[in-house]
């Protein structure tokens, strides 16, 4: 728990000279650009929740494709084969639709 005193101690002594000048309103944007600011550093940490277990099997599948085939990646057959392997695994219940397209 972080008290009072040592709060009001530390922007006294290390910010008080830069921010003094601002009252009001334009000490609320400063505190929200501050924020903000601090949030999008923050997010450089955090990690992406929305990698999921299936993407990660999916790329290791490609990956082993490619190696198995001994070709590069940009022949068409092995690029499509790749993506529909991948497809069932991300995205099953929209693997009709890619089957559609292809």
């Amino acid at each position: 728990m972080v008290k009072k005193y040592n709060i009001r101690h530390h922007y006294e002594t290390h910010h008080a000279e830069r921010y003094r000048g601002l009252q009001g309103q334009p000490r609320r944007e400063k505190v929200k650009e501050l924020i903000a600011g601090f949030k999008k550093q923050q997010s450089v940490f955090i990690s992406r929740p929305d990698i999921s277990a299936a993407d990660v099997k999916s790329s290791y599948l490609i990956a082993n494709d490619i190696a198995l085939a001994s070709k590069p990646y940009c022949e068409g057959e092995i690029v499509k084969t790749c993506i529909l392997k991948a497809a069932a695994i991300v995205y099953s219940e929209k693997l009709k639709f890619l089957l559609i397209l292809a």
